[in-house]
């Protein structure tokens, strides 16, 4: 058996490595000011829950409807449930 040749770690850092088409669209996309601006969904902490699989499939199929994230979605029944009651 012969011994493999070394890798060139050199040829493997960014200086030489040229990144690829679509991240550059990806990058290109995106503004400075969208990164800039904190969401709602900003400093979270895990919620975790079980729910059966009918209702995790509408749950998910309303966010998508809405075009927002499932934890906004979320919120916003949270906020629904609270101001239906008084509170």
């Amino acid at each position: 058996m012969s011994k493999r040749p070394p890798l060139d770690l050199m040829a493997l850092t960014s200086e030489q490595a040229a990144p690829m088409p679509e991240a550059v669209q990806r990058a290109a996309g995106t503004t400075a000011t969208a990164r800039a601006v904190p969401t709602k969904t900003a400093n979270l902490e895990a919620l975790a829950f079980k729910v059966p699989p009918a209702f995790r499939k509408r749950f998910r199929q309303r966010a998508v409807a809405a075009d927002i994230k499932q934890n906004e979605l979320l919120f916003e029944a949270l906020d629904a449930w609270e101001k239906a009651r008084g509170l």
